[in-house]
């Protein structure tokens, strides 16, 4: 047995016991589905913060160093000095797409949990297809657990960003954690 899978299995009791608590099969499976969803965009989301924690001082620093060039340049084009000004703005671009390679950095470590959850699903769910009361193209009668868990866990993503941003606590760690002043 490889690492990986011991891991997934020392795990299974806590994965599984959602699966469990409805007493129908196709309920369970709804319910643990989700739950599982939630559980990666949680431990995702938890685990970006770490990272944007780890790199506050060099998130700030990039868009510190982006609105510096870009007010530059903009005093540079009030001016008329076009040379001056696409210099300035060239390095405002240079930092924005600093900001948005660390950005996408950041958005793929809340990813990280997929991969292990789609593992263990494997596991225990690779000869189960969740029957469909209609025949859809491309999909059949049945549903494997790949794209179910994929539309749930997307559906979850998206609606525990938007639940999420309404708490005014969050908006503001995420804001701090990404190296944006915010005023409390």
């Amino acid at each position: 047995m490889d690492q990986i899978t011991w891991l997934l299995l020392s795990f299974d009791p806590w994965l599984i016991a959602p699966y469990r608590w409805p007493s129908s099969p196709v309920a369970g499976y709804l319910l643990g589905t989700l739950v599982l969803a939630l559980q990666c965009t949680v431990l995702g989301d938890l685990s970006s913060m770490g990272v944007m924690a780890l790199n506050r001082r060099r998130l700030r620093e990039i868009r510190q160093d982006m609105d510096k060039h870009h007010n530059l340049s903009e005093t540079a084009l009030k001016r008329g000095d076009k040379e001056s000004y696409k210099a300035l703005n060239r390095q405002a671009l240079d930092s924005f797409g600093h900001s948005f390679s660390l950005g996408a950095a950041i958005f793929c470590v809340t990813l990280w949990p997929v991969p292990f959850a789609l593992a263990w699903m494997d596991l225990r769910f690779a000869q189960v297809g969740l029957d469909l009361p209609v025949n859809l193209p491309l999909l059949g009668s049945s549903l494997h657990y790949f794209p179910f868990f994929l539309v749930l866990y997307i559906a979850v993503r998206v609606a525990y960003a938007k639940s999420m941003n309404r708490f005014h606590w969050y908006f503001f760690l995420k804001a701090r954690l990404s190296g944006l002043k915010v005023h409390a």
